[in-house]
């Protein structure tokens, strides 16, 4: 991120804004972290709750047993939940994030060591922030959040239908979406309402998700007003919209969407919303560290 952008909200099938989760931190990239990818495919197993979000069993240095990690494309650096931080002793400096146009104090680290699958990470910086509500929201512990920081250092297949990702050369099926090393983000155009929008490729989120301070004038999209807020690290009373659109096309590609979301006021200079993997009934989710490429599969 920005280097820095981030992830401004997280929203579940039953339309609740669940949380904010950072997609970047100016200060976490300073140092790159040493990766180890082991190049043999494996494949490990996945929960996915209400049909979109992703955990996985990883490792953290200097904790006994795997832990539970969020797959979230949508952020960037990674995330440790407070109290285990507390646990492993992580020294914390002070940094800061920027979420919709606003910013905001946080915590930063390096941590040692994460293992996922084939891929060893060590001496990642990561982002420190209290994943408790995360955590009641899903009924599940968390260890944190693991995003592409992490994820990039490996080719892989995130395949919803048979609950698994498999790491090693994959297929280059799919629409294509470039991936930035840079920020840590791939976004992909998307045309929408006669505009082409920079949508957030994000398997953290389960919608369609507008920045209304991007996007301009609104009248053409219908918007409805709803009693919904949102609850997030950013701002604790997020106002949401309502809209549907009966075509959205990314490349030559067409899709409708029943229910997208519209946030009032919310900006971000690397991208205009969040786009849901889920959102528009993609089935899987690949990438290919080579080619520097995230594919978007029916």
């Amino acid at each position: 991120m920005r280097l820095n952008h981030k992830k401004v909200i997280q929203i579940s099938l039953a339309g609740v804004l669940a949380c904010c989760i950072p997609a970047g931190a100016n200060s976490l990239r300073a140092k790159s972290p040493g990766y180890i990818d082991t190049g043999f495919r494996q494949s490990i197993p996945l929960k996915i709750y209400r049909n979109f979000l992703v955990v996985a069993e990883g490792q953290f240095g200097g904790i006994s047993g795997p832990q539970n990690f969020l797959l979230d494309t949508g952020t960037a650096p990674s995330v440790i939940n407070l109290p285990l931080a507390r646990a492993l002793g992580l020294v914390t400096t002070l940094s800061e994030i920027t979420a919709a146009g606003k910013t905001i104090p946080t915590q930063s680290a390096i941590l040692s060591e994460i293992e996922l699958g084939p891929i060893r990470a060590v001496s990642v910086p990561v982002q420190v922030e209290d994943l408790s509500q995360l955590e009641r929201d899903w009924g599940a512990k968390i260890a944190g959040i693991i995003g592409m920081d992490v994820l990039s250092r490996a080719s892989f297949h995130l395949d919803y239908d048979k609950g698994e990702i498999e790491f090693g050369e994959i297929s280059r099926e799919g629409i294509p979406v470039p991936y930035d090393a840079r920020t840590g983000t791939a976004v992909a155009k998307v045309k929408l309402g006669g505009k082409t929008l920079r949508m957030l490729v994000d398997t953290g989120a389960d919608r369609l998700v507008i920045y209304g301070g991007n996007f301009g004038d609104a009248g053409g999209l219908g918007l409805r007003d709803t009693s919904q807020w949102g609850a997030s690290l950013a701002d604790k009373s997020v106002r949401v919209q309502v809209f549907s659109t009966p075509d959205i096309a990314i490349g030559e590609v067409h899709f409708s969407e029943d229910r997208a979301y519209f946030i009032p006021g919310s900006t971000d200079p690397e991208f205009d919303g969040l786009l849901g993997v889920r959102a528009l009934g993609f089935r899987g989710i690949s990438y290919d560290r080579t080619r520097g490429m995230v594919y978007l599969q029916r």
